[in-house]
Order: C-alpha cells, then structure tokens, then sequence
C-alpha cells in the first residue's frame, strides 16, 4: 500500500451491502475502517476491515454522531467517507463542519438538498415527470381525507409515505400487501405526506451505480427472484437493462451526483421501466459486482462497466429462514437461489454470517424498549434501522 492509497471509513456496516463493499475493499488490499452504532454489526468483522468503531446513533445524536466521525477521521488518517445508509443525511447537513476539519477528505455523496430531493417520494417523482422518466399516474396527500379520496380514482391503487423504506409505510388494495394495513390508521400531515398512485402490473427491477460528477462509470440492474414476506428481495440476479442505465444517467447529470445511487422500476408488459423510488445510497446491486469493477469505480474510474446479466447473490440466512418457515417454498427457494454466492458468507470471510445472528441482539433490545411483541414483519424490519434513519424532520 501507498502513501497516496485511500483509507476508507464505511459507516452503518450492519447493512447486507455494507458488508459485501467492505468484503470487496479488502480484497482490493484498501485499509477500511467499518463503523455502526453496535459492536456485532456483521460489516464491521469482515476480513476486508482493518479496524471497527461504535459510533453514538446519527438519528438520536446527531452532534455526537457527527464529531465521533470527525475524530476518527483524524485519528485513522482517513481519505475517504462512503456511508452506507440513512446516516448519509446527516454527514451531509454536517458537510461544511467535517470539510473545515479535515479539508483533504473525499466525502463520496453529494449535499443535503440533493439527497432530499430524490429521497422524498414526492419530489422523486416530480423530478421524473421534469426529466420526462416514466412514473405511475400519482396523487400527493396531507390528511386522511385527502387521502381517502385519492384512492377512489383507480379500481387498483398503492399508497407509500414520502419518507418510507425498505417495503415499510405502504398501503394497498391489490397485491400480496392488500389489507395488511387500513386508511384509518394512516395519517398523512404536510411534513409527512404519503403517495397515492396507481397500481400497475409488472416486474420489480432495481438498479445500483457509482456516479463521478455527473457522470456513472459502473452501473448493474438486477431482479430478485426470491423476496421475504414480499418486501425486501433475498436473491439478486443481474440482467440486461439498457432502459435502467438510461434513466440512472439521466438523473445522475441532471443532479451532477457525486457518490453511489439506486433506483427501482417497475416494469410493464410493453417494457417500459416505470420510476418507483431512488435510494440515495447503495443497495443490492452492488453485490453482482467484481470487487476489481467496484474498486476501479471508486477510485480510478475510466469507461462505464456495465454489470452483465447471470451473476446471481443471496442472502443464505434469510433463503433457509423462508424455507424452514415455509416448507412449501423450499422447491422455489432452491430454485432461485441456484448458482448464487453468499453475500455474509463469502470466501474467506464467514464471520459476517455468525455476527448477522448476533445483531440480532440489537433488535431485540430495541423492540423491548418499545414494548413490541407482535411478530409483524414490518416491525421487524424498522428495528432494523431505527437508528440511522431520515424521516425528514429538520437536522439540527
């Protein structure tokens, strides 16, 4: 390693994502330092991490989240910041302070306007129909009311809070999630409007890119044949999607973006990618990437890679919990996960998988404080992240 190499800090290394990045930097020899809010967070006990931190919660103490970053930098000598989650909103409203104190650190995401702008389902969705994108026919509501008549005008409609993610805050009348909520829990405010569109038929699609100033330079879309409780996909199969590539590079000039970003489609019988969603941040995709395309990308980028179709990943745990939980599946789960590697299980690197069971500690804890003893799917999936989300309150 050089004097000039980059020394990277990857924040929230609990994702699934965070942990295949970080397994991938390693093996391109970088020196990582993996942080999270929990010591067992399965990113941070990858071999590809030199060290791991526990940093205080972004979403709770913002300050002390944000000067824990800033010390660490200094302290580890780190070039680099690649934040892995929701924790990116408040790096970014803390832009100014972490560049005053460390004025030679490549903070890889853009500033805060530009993430709000495309994490609020609302305004995504606007800047799509500016860009001339394709998206769902929609209605913006503020109460219940307004809400209420908004899912009057199609026999088949889908309602998603602005800020919700990860399968979270939905609400439908067609589909595997119908009737899993009711209008009459749902309150739409101003600061917490939810998005009323109408139901369309099709393949969900996803896409993931490294973007340099406007400009992508890895890109790979891909399908997940096998999902969990028909929210979050536990298999990633690449495919061939010139359509997602398009629209990525639409957005990412439009927005010159700075960093790593993800989008999902939904895709009709004539072909056309309907915009559904952009993560400001990276997302499964990742995952059918070679850690040689991922560490060029990042950090001597030069003519776009696009990932090519029949790479395949999964998320073993979650594909042997659906089949012990199902036994039906099991012939469906064998099939879709045929011929995909393991992303917390990756050659050389099994620790991943052992600490992804025991983070489920922190689950746990955090849905005893609450008093939850419900096993509802979406519950267990928001303790997930609890905390280092953006609902987009104010940051102080």
């Amino acid at each position: 390693m050089t004097a000039s190499s980059p020394r990277i800090l990857v924040t929230t290394s609990r994702m699934p994502f965070a942990v295949d990045e970080i397994h991938k930097l390693g093996e391109a020899g970088r020196d990582v330092t993996a942080a999270d809010t929990f010591a067992a967070a399965p990113g941070s006990h990858s071999r590809g991490a030199r060290r791991h931190l526990v940093l205080p919660a972004p979403t709770q103490q913002t300050t002390a989240f944000v000067d824990a970053v800033i010390d660490a930098i200094g302290e580890y000598d780190i070039t680099w910041l690649l934040p892995m989650f929701e924790e990116v909103f408040y790096l970014a409203r803390h832009r100014d302070r972490i560049s005053a104190a460390h004025p030679d650190i490549e903070l890889f995401f853009p500033d805060f306007e530009t993430l709000a702008r495309v994490h609020d389902k609302v305004g995504f969705t606007a800047l799509c129909r500016e860009l001339g994108l394709p998206a769902a026919a929609s209605v913006t509501t503020t109460s219940r009311d307004e809400l209420r008549e908004a899912t009057r005008q199609w026999p088949h409609w889908f309602a998603r809070a602005a800020f919700g993610r990860g399968g979270l805050d939905v609400l439908t009348n067609t589909g595997p999630l119908a009737g899993e909520s009711s209008i009459d829990d749902i309150t739409p405010t101003p600061d917490d409007p939810w998005l009323v569109q109408e139901y369309l038929a099709g393949v969900d699609r996803c896409s993931w890119s490294i973007a340099h100033h406007g400009e992508i330079v890895l890109h790979s879309c891909y399908e997940h044949p096998l999902a969990i409780d028909d929210r979050g996909g536990i298999v990633f199969a690449s495919v061939d999607s010139p359509e997602s590539l398009a629209a990525a590079q639409t957005i990412a000039r439009e927005l010159n973006w700075h960093g790593q970003i993800s989008f999902d489609y939904l895709v009709t019988d004539d072909g056309v990618h309907h915009m559904v969603e952009c993560n400001p941040r990276p997302t499964a995709g990742c995952t059918v990437a070679t850690s040689a395309e991922f560490d060029t990308a990042l950090f001597d980028p030069g003519e776009l890679v696009v990932v090519p179709a029949g790479r395949k990943k999964m998320i073993k745990a979650a594909v042997l919990r659906d089949a012990l939980q199902h036994p039906s599946h099991l012939r469906r789960d064998l099939a879709a996960a045929k011929g995909a590697g393991g992303v917390y299980d990756q050659p050389h690197d099994h620790l991943p998988l052992l600490y992804s069971a025991l983070s489920l500690q922190h689950i746990a804890a955090y849905r005893k404080e609450l008093g939850m003893d419900r096993n509802k799917s979406e519950e267990l999936m928001a303790t997930q992240f609890f905390d280092v989300l953006w609902d987009g309150t104010a940051i102080a």
